[in-house]
């Protein structure tokens, strides 16, 4: 799976996890991460660990629920089971997606 795909892939699942909080709450975080963090909804996937960090300053502790929406649909979108490790963070789960795709990947052009 291309970098490019992946990263679209991560978008969505983010888009469909913020979702769950309504369209408008939707709207109105990537507003703020923009406005506030400098960070675009396009550059998430560059930056996961930055994306997380963001959530926590306008969520506190209510960003964990919120990275969890959208890691449950990445792996769903990817057809992987998300599981709960201890001592993991939003940027760890996103790498370790990447990691399974690329394994895959390069299995299946065997």
């Amino acid at each position: 799976m291309g970098k490019y795909k992946f990263e679209c892939l991560l978008i969505k699942a983010v888009d469909e996890g913020l979702e769950c909080l309504g369209s408008s709450v939707k709207c109105s975080i990537y507003f703020h991460l923009e406005n506030s963090f400098g960070l675009k909804k396009d550059e998430i996937p560059k930056k996961p660990k930055d994306f997380s960090q963001n959530l926590e300053a306008l969520f506190k502790d209510g960003s964990n629920y919120i990275e969890k929406l959208i890691l449950k649909r990445l792996y769903e979108n990817v057809g992987l089971e998300f599981k709960y490790r201890e001592n993991y963070g939003f940027a760890d789960y996103v790498d370790e997606v990447k990691r399974l795709l690329a394994r895959k990947e390069s299995k299946r052009k065997r």
